[in-house]
């Protein structure tokens, strides 16, 4: 039957067209069966690039990407991960061709899991390192540490990640906050906007180093600064001289900072192993 049915189409194309009744027959024997729906929508009749056309648009509309866990920047809580959705194209028109009459469809939804999850960032409890540093200077120069200090709280770092100083907090301007006071300058002591977060970046270091982490880049003061042990600190300059770690663990880490009392405090919180 399906023969004569594919001689009688055969001649049609080359005659006069495919008539319209002959098209409806094709697609009766050789399209989607009657009845098969996919997400609600009628599938009777379509062929495969059709349907392949329709689960396309479909995907577009249900796909989404796995978003990873992180770290609130202002709060410090855990936002949770969230799973992807990836529809399985090729999976999904092979079912629509194939289903038997009267069947009612829904795309293939593969769940994506993200990496970096919720359970990750909450084994990360423990302190691996802590360092402070008096609270000293002009209300300009406090100022200039609170909004380093801030800008480099709450910072996740991956297993590998370098992080930056300067790409963390980036340029020191007005317009961010930032205001004048006393900084060194080879062998001087002179006015700069942002002088003072020297002592965050000093504060920062320190506490990587008691943590176990990688220094990646570090310089020292020309002359000696007046809160800490000259060769402990690290200066840092927008945007040629940084500060930078690594984090050479299996595991994230958080750098956490603020003033607490009188004092600078950074540190550096990770898994308990």
């Amino acid at each position: 039957m399906r023969r004569i049915l594919t001689a009688v189409l055969i001649v049609s194309l080359f005659s006069m067209g495919i008539p319209l009744t002959l098209r409806a027959v094709h697609r009766r024997f050789f399209g989607v069966r009657p009845g098969v729906t996919l997400e609600g929508r009628r599938m009777e009749g379509y062929y495969g690039r059709e349907v392949w056309v329709v689960v396309e648009e479909l995907a577009r509309s249900i796909q989404r990407p796995p978003r990873p866990a992180a770290i609130h920047k202002e709060t410090g809580e855990i936002i949770p991960h969230a799973n992807g959705i990836y529809v399985d194209i090729d999976a999904t028109v092979h079912q629509v061709l194939q289903a038997t009459g009267g069947t009612e469809l829904k795309v293939e939804r593969v769940e994506i899991v993200p990496q970096l999850r919720t359970e990750h960032l909450a084994e990360l409890t423990k302190v691996l390192g802590d360092f402070s540093t008096p609270v000293m200077g002009s209300p300009a120069r406090v100022n200039n540490i609170r909004l380093s200090l801030a800008a480099i709280n709450n910072t996740l770092v991956l297993p590998g990640e370098v992080f930056s100083f300067n790409g963390v907090v980036g340029e020191r301007t007005p317009e961010k906050g930032y205001r004048n006071a006393p900084i060194i300058l080879g062998e001087a002591v002179v006015p700069g906007v942002g002088g003072g977060i020297c002592q965050t970046s000093t504060t920062l270091y320190n506490a990587v180093r008691a943590a176990g982490l990688e220094v990646v880049e570090r310089r020292i003061h020309s002359i000696a600064p007046s809160y800490i042990q000259h060769g402990r600190d690290a200066t840092v300059a927008w945007p040629h001289t940084d500060f930078k770690f690594r984090n050479n663990t299996e595991h994230p880490v958080i750098v956490r900072a603020g003033i607490q009392g009188w004092r600078v405090r950074v540190w550096i919180v990770g898994r308990n192993d």
